[in-house]
C-alpha cells in the first residue's frame, strides 16, 4: 500500500518586522515567501539551503535565522 503524503498548510508568520509565509511547493520543497517584499531575494528554498523537509521545521529555520540576524536600520 502507498503511503499516503500528509499534506501540510502554509503558516504565515512575523519574523524580523515583515510577514513571511512557508509552504511546500509542487515538488514537495520547503519554500519561505517574504510577502509584501518585491525583489530579488523574495523567495527561498530551505530545502537547499538548510534541509528543511517539513513546513513545521521551516518555520523553525526562520525565526532561528531572525534570531541570529537582528533587523539593522542603514543609519546605525
Amino acid at each position: 500500500m502507498a503511503d499516503k503524503k500528509k499534506d501540510e498548510k502554509p503558516k504565515t508568520l512575523k519574523a524580523g518586522g515583515t510577514e513571511h509565509v512557508v509552504k511546500k511547493n509542487k515538488k514537495g520543497d520547503v519554500i519561505v515567501d517574504h510577502a509584501g517584499n518585491q525583489g530579488k531575494w523574495d523567495k527561498i528554498n530551505l530545502t537547499k539551503k538548510g534541509g528543511s523537509k517539513t513546513v513545521k521545521q521551516g518555520v523553525k529555520a526562520v525565526k532561528s535565522w531572525h534570531k541570529n540576524n537582528p533587523h539593522r536600520s542603514q543609519g546605525r
